[in-house]
């Protein structure tokens, strides 16, 4: 390690990560020898406190009683409010202990981040070369108007990317074939998460690469690539940048990027202002859906060992995995290239049983059975009596006509990166034993040495 660029760098953030670590011990004995009591007092009536605050909140989202509502938030305000007295109480007792556990616990998260973030990604291949005409289709509508706010257009014109501007009415799929036949090498669109994959299913069938630019509301697949999704203009680097490929699913002849959902979600993202309110959106489609008034979507399909589901709340067909154990990169993919669908289907309907389930997941016990399953998969069948199904692909409603044929292609997609981005990879966890041994190693100097990528750029 000790020839690699940045490896210094990384020694001394590890050594700086692993000194901040005895503050922390400090602090902690401190604090707890002084006030041992108040200490185990407090976290007992935190746990206690999370609990009823989870259940006050459920019931104050699914209640169709305005009274209810506000009596449940009244009780949740008023216990998390209990909890930071708790801690000023202790934070004026152990006015010695705390400052010093603070200042150690931010330090070692600070440092070990910067010691055990992964490499970034190479650079370009040696002789290879930036697309000569490259094209970007730009939804002007997309975050709220993010791309005209910015300049994008104008932006990526500078570079000499041509650019097309949608319009209402407009087909991506055929304006990004006519760029295709014009001779463009290179497809991107600036936009958000529901505007990619028709584009990019076009230089899947091309065989070209393929920019994404953030610039919607939510960007999860610019997210995953590595992108900062602060700032889209930096995104359009990527039209000189490297290339890398990842896997993309398929449902009948339709391509998405993340994901496709079934069932509550789906009716979700198919109301009128979904868009322009999620949170007032979701107060009015999911409680009745969580409350068992709406009727569970009947479907039908087999996992990989050939036990039979049907009749879901939800179900969720994913281009790989999805995290839910960390919190940090919740929500989020640890790899594009995977080549699996990760199948997720719940029927939980009651605060008990979503409460249980997400009790069984922070804690990563099995969670199979009748409130909820999950496996992986490289391809699935959904059967369903309906004519169409209501579904939402990459969060935009669609309509699909059953039987549902999911596949995954994978390194189908050539994707452009700015260069130092990468695809990000599981986030470390720091709060273990094996971070700390995974520091030691760094800061003498025997690794961790990042994995050689088993397939490069073309």
């Amino acid at each position: 390690m000790g020839g690699e660029p940045g490896g210094a760098a990384r020694r001394r953030w590890a050594w700086t990560a692993l000194a901040s670590l005895v503050p922390v011990v400090g602090g902690l004995v401190t604090v707890v020898a002084l006030n041992s009591g108040l200490v185990l007092g407090l976290l007992a009536g935190t746990a206690v406190s999370v609990v009823v605050v989870a259940a006050a909140v459920w019931w104050a989202f699914t209640t169709s009683r305005v009274w209810k509502r506000r009596l449940n938030v009244a009780v949740a305000v008023l216990l998390v409010a209990a909890v930071l007295l708790g801690l000023v109480g202790l934070g004026v007792r152990g006015a010695v202990g705390l400052p010093l556990l603070a200042a150690g616990a931010l330090g070692y998260a600070v440092a070990a981040r910067r010691a055990l973030r992964p490499a970034a990604g190479p650079a370009a291949a040696a002789g290879a070369r930036p697309p000569a005409r490259p094209w970007l289709l730009v939804n002007p509508r997309s975050g709220g108007g993010k791309a005209a706010r910015l300049g994008l257009a104008g932006a990526a014109r500078g570079r000499g990317v041509s650019v097309h501007e949608l319009a209402p009415g407009e087909d991506p799929t055929s304006l990004a074939r006519q760029a295709v036949a014009a001779g463009a090498d290179a497809l991107g669109v600036a936009g958000g998460d529901g505007s990619l994959g028709p584009v990019a299913a076009v230089a899947v069938a091309a065989d070209v690469p393929f920019v994404c630019v953030p610039a919607g509301t939510r960007n999860h697949f610019a997210a995953d690539l590595g992108l900062d999704r602060a700032d889209p203009l930096a995104a359009l680097d990527a039209f000189a940048g490297s290339e890398r490929r990842v896997d993309v699913g398929v449902v009948g002849e339709r391509m998405f990027l993340n994901n496709v959902s079934l069932g509550a979600y789906a009716d979700l993202v198919a109301e009128s202002g979904y868009r322009a309110g999620r949170l007032t959106t979701a107060h009015a489609v999911l409680p009745g859906a969580l409350r068992s008034e709406r009727a569970l979507l009947q479907v039908a399909f087999e996992d990989p060992q050939g036990r039979r589901y049907q009749d879901v709340l939800v179900l969720l067909v994913a281009n790989n995995g999805y995290q839910l154990q960390r919190a940090a990169g919740l929500g989020g993919r640890a790899r594009l290239d995977g080549g699996v669908l990760q199948v997720s289907a719940l029927w939980a309907r009651t605060g008990a049983a979503l409460a249980g389930l997400a009790a069984r997941v922070a804690a990563r016990r099995p969670t199979g059975g009748t409130e909820w399953a999950q496996w992986t998969a490289t391809a699935l069948r959904v059967d369903a009596p309906l004519e169409r199904l209501p579904a939402g692909v990459d969060g935009e409603a669609v309509t699909l006509r059953p039987p549902l044929e999911f596949r995954v292609r994978p390194l189908a997609l050539r994707v452009l990166l700015p260069p130092g981005r990468w695809p990000r990879s599981a986030p470390a966890r720091l709060h273990s034993w094996d971070a700390v041994r995974r520091l030691w190693a760094v800061a003498s100097g025997r690794g961790p040495r990042p994995p050689a990528d088993p397939r490069p750029a073309r």
